[in-house]
């Protein structure tokens, strides 16, 4: 009887440990690219931020912008095609405490560096910079309350080379080659730099 009962006193606070640990749900929602260029990737973006949380353990995620996917499996579930053990159930869709919004305020690429002579037969270098500014936001959900509300800035650099001769269109192809791989460091730099202030928050 009382390893009976010192079993049920384990159990019960292995159960109270797991529920003080476990972590706040977190719902993010569809990035917005408010950008004056308009050309940022704000999907693409979304996905690094739930990424690069997932990988901090700091939240639980949910999904929100594809509940559709969820949808169709559940009337597929209904539908009586699917095995029943295998059906998701209907009502089963966890609730999030906390949500986040973001905005991507400047994607840009400085494509004004001048070419520089260096000592190779036909050969110039020309630095370029980009910049990433990401706003984010985040919303207690049961009280409405903004509970995080920041600005991070993403900068990468990166010398571009080439022959001098045909100058004009070496570097329309460098600039399409390397556009992406410097704005999505610069990317990420912003990213990270939220993913480590929220991380430096308590949240329940």
């Amino acid at each position: 009887m009382r390893k009976i009962f010192v079993g049920i006193v384990i159990v019960l606070l292995l159960s109270m440990v797991g529920s003080a640990f476990a972590l706040p749900r977190l719902a993010v929602r569809k990035f917005e690219d408010k950008s004056e260029e308009g050309k940022a990737p704000a999907g693409a973006i979304m996905n690094m931020m739930v990424t690069e949380l997932s990988k901090a353990k700091i939240f639980n995620l949910v999904e929100r912008e594809n509940l559709n996917y969820i949808a169709d499996e559940i009337a597929l579930g209904q539908s009586g095609l699917m095995d029943p053990s295998t059906a998701p159930a209907v009502g089963k869709v966890k609730g999030a405490q906390y949500s986040m919004d973001g905005a991507i305020t400047m994607y840009y690429y400085d494509e004004n560096g001048k070419g520089i002579l260096v000592p190779v037969i036909g050969g110039a270098t020309q630095k370029k910079t980009a910049y990433v500014v990401l706003d984010i936001k985040i919303i207690d959900n049961s009280t409405s309350e903004i509970v995080y509300a920041e600005s991070q800035v993403g900068t990468a650099k990166r010398a571009m080379k080439g022959a001098i001769g045909g100058y004009k269109g070496f570097y329309i192809g460098a600039y399409k080659k390397e556009t992406g791989g410097i704005l999505a460091e610069a990317t990420r730099q912003a990213v990270m730099k939220h993913v480590n202030a929220i991380n430096a928050e308590d949240w329940e």
